[in-house]
């Protein structure tokens, strides 16, 4: 990463009808760098065979990185001809900028690879009880989030517009904040 990726920023899309793959597809060949978060899942195929494959976490929710104007990006998705919305900051027209470093940590906690982990609306993942946490060890070091207990199990909760990640970790990995 050069200097001036550290200032890049990245804007969410709800796409609707479960869209987010053409949408994918669409950015693609225009060249742009997106984000379709994605989970293993079993599929049954008409054989009745079943396979593992990757499905989208969310339907309907692409972000993409900001690497020319609003306007500009505006024209691009006007050419893709799907119903879409780019989410907005509260009170103004202007679309929600995630920084680069928010999207990295939670490009990190979507790594389908990762078991235990658990996806939710911002709702659900808010309503469970919990203390700021930072990750102080393993591979999610310096993540800020919550530490949700369940029975003997801890959690991290992270949030990003609209989405929850929860995942299995050692409450001994964090540390609390005041």
């Amino acid at each position: 990463m050069d200097a001036s990726d550290k200032h890049t920023s990245w804007y969410a899309i709800r796409t609707f009808n479960c869209q987010e793959l053409r949408l994918a597809e669409f950015l693609t060949e225009k060249g742009k760098e997106y984000f379709v978060p994605m989970t293993y899942a079993e599929r049954r195929n008409r054989e009745g065979h079943v396979k593992r494959m990757l499905v989208p976490v969310v339907h309907n929710l692409v972000f993409v990185r900001k690497d020319e104007s609003q306007k500009q990006m505006m024209h691009l998705l006007a050419e893709c001809n799907l119903p879409m919305m780019v989410f907005r900051k509260e009170g103004s027209g202007e679309w929600y900028e995630i920084p680069d470093g928010q999207m990295l940590e939670f490009r990190a906690l979507c790594d389908p690879d990762f078991k235990d982990t658990l996806f939710m609306t911002s709702e659900e993942a808010d309503a469970k009880p919990g203390k700021m946490v930072e990750v102080i060890h393993g591979p999610f070091t310096g993540m800020t989030g919550k530490l949700h207990r369940v029975k003997n199990s801890y959690y991290f909760i992270k949030t990003l517009v609209g989405v929850g990640v929860m995942l299995h970790i050692s409450r001994w990995y964090c540390r609390v904040l005041d």
